[in-house]
């Protein structure tokens, strides 16, 4: 019965965070109500009380979500790319943007989610704790992939991990809204491009401190 329980429970609190990215997308978290999130999942508010403290306790939960697909996807992306036989520096880098590639949200809600999780947690100190913990293991995990891919050309990054990848995900999440929002000033970066010239301008030879132009 325990065990039942436990799986009922499991599958509840997986419906609810379901239900909190499809209204987070549309509403944003601060216009997201309980109940809105309750009624697209098919719930009551006694269950949702029963799973979740508050709000920002159902927005950790959409956060590790999200930090577990995009390590899922990073290791799926990790035992595909074949850098054995690269001799090529573009050819490196295409490689390693497709583990960062593979790292990212393209679907529309994910994408809202996120830019939306992120300003909550700069209004609020629970979030902002538990965003900062999530970002530093995602960062830390594509910058390791990356860098271990760069290094078997002997390349490095010119920066630290956590800065080269955040400069990454400015550029590509800012493509991707941009998209979204119907503008051209940056087109989402579907090919590569812009991002192949941000992380050329990141890198160097391993052991020099100039970057590699």
């Amino acid at each position: 019965m325990t065990e039942q329980l436990t799986v009922r429970r499991a599958a509840t609190r997986e419906r609810l965070v379901d239900a909190a990215i499809a209204v987070f997308a549309e509403k944003g978290v601060l216009g997201a109500s309980v109940e809105e999130i309750c009624e697209a999942a098919s719930f009551t508010r006694g269950a949702f009380y029963s799973n979740f403290s508050s709000k920002d306790d159902l927005c950790i939960a959409v956060l590790d979500r999200q930090i577990a697909d995009q390590m899922s996807a990073l290791d799926k992306a990790l035992a595909t790319v074949d850098i054995t036989g690269t001799v090529d520096i573009d050819d490196l880098i295409r490689a390693a943007l497709g583990v960062f590639f593979a790292s990212r949200p393209t679907d529309r809600d994910w994408v809202l989610t996120g830019q939306e999780l992120r300003l909550h947690a700069a209004r609020s100190p629970e979030l902002a704790s538990a965003y900062r913990e999530a970002n530093r293991r995602g960062s830390d995990a594509v910058a390791s992939a990356i860098s271990l891919a760069l290094a078997t050309l002997g390349y490095e990054l010119a920066t630290t991990g956590p800065e080269a990848v955040g400069a990454l995900h400015a550029v590509h999440d800012y493509g991707m809204l941009g998209q979204l929002i119907g503008t051209d000033m940056i087109a989402a970066d579907g090919d590569g491009h812009l991002l192949a010239s941000v992380l050329r301008a990141l890198i160097r030879r391993s052991g020099t401190t100039q970057p590699q132009v």
